[in-house]
C-alpha cells in the first residue's frame, strides 16, 4: 500500500512540475479573395531559448520588450519551421504584420494574398519541435463558415485538406 501511495504522489508531483510545451497556429482563409492571415502564439521563455540556441540572438521579450531589430531572427526561425502550401505551391513571401506580447507569450502575425482560388491547403508546423520532443502544436483553420482544429507533434508535423 505504501509503495502505491509513493508512486501516486510521485506521478502527481511529476505531472505538476513538468511544463507543457504547446504553441498555437491560427489560419484564417478566405477561399474567394485568397486572403490568408496566420497568427502564431509561442510561449516567450521557450521561444527566447530556441532563438538564442539556434542564432545566438537574445530576444529579451519576456519583459514585454518588442523584439525590434531582432525580428529577423524570428522570421528566420518561422521560415525554417513552418510551411504553408496552396494548391501544391509553397508560400515563401509572407507579409509580416506585427507582434503582440502578453505576460507569457508572443503573438506573431503574417498575411498573404493568394491570386487564385484556394482549393487545397498543406501545412507543416515544426515550431519548437526541434527543441522539445513532447512539443504539441495546435492548428486552427477557419474558412467560410468552417473551422477545424488539428493537433501536431513530432510524429505528425503535417496536415493537408481540401476546401469544400
Amino acid at each position: 500500500m505504501t509503495g502505491k501511495l509513493i508512486i501516486a504522489v510521485w506521478i502527481i508531483l511529476y505531472s505538476w512540475l513538468h511544463p507543457v510545451h504547446v504553441s498555437l497556429l491560427n489560419i484564417d482563409l478566405d477561399p474567394k479573395t485568397g486572403k490568408i492571415d496566420i497568427a502564431f502564439k509561442i510561449y516567450t521563455d521557450d521561444f527566447e531559448q530556441i532563438i538564442l540556441n539556434k542564432y545566438d540572438v537574445d530576444l529579451d521579450i519576456t519583459d514585454k520588450v518588442d523584439p525590434g531589430d531582432k525580428i529577423d531572427a524570428i522570421h528566420r526561425y518561422i521560415d525554417e519551421s513552418f510551411e504553408l502550401s496552396i494548391n501544391g505551391t509553397k508560400i515563401d513571401d509572407w507579409e509580416y504584420i506585427g507582434n503582440q506580447i502578453n505576460e507569457e507569450a508572443i503573438w506573431l502575425y503574417y498575411s498573404y494574398l493568394w491570386p487564385k482560388e484556394i482549393e487545397k491547403i498543406s501545412v507543416i508546423n515544426g515550431i519548437m519541435m526541434d527543441f522539445y520532443e513532447d512539443q504539441t502544436n495546435l492548428v486552427i483553420v477557419n474558412w467560410s463558415d468552417e473551422q477545424n482544429g488539428y493537433r501536431l507533434n513530432n510524429k505528425n508535423r503535417e496536415i493537408s485538406f481540401i476546401l469544400e
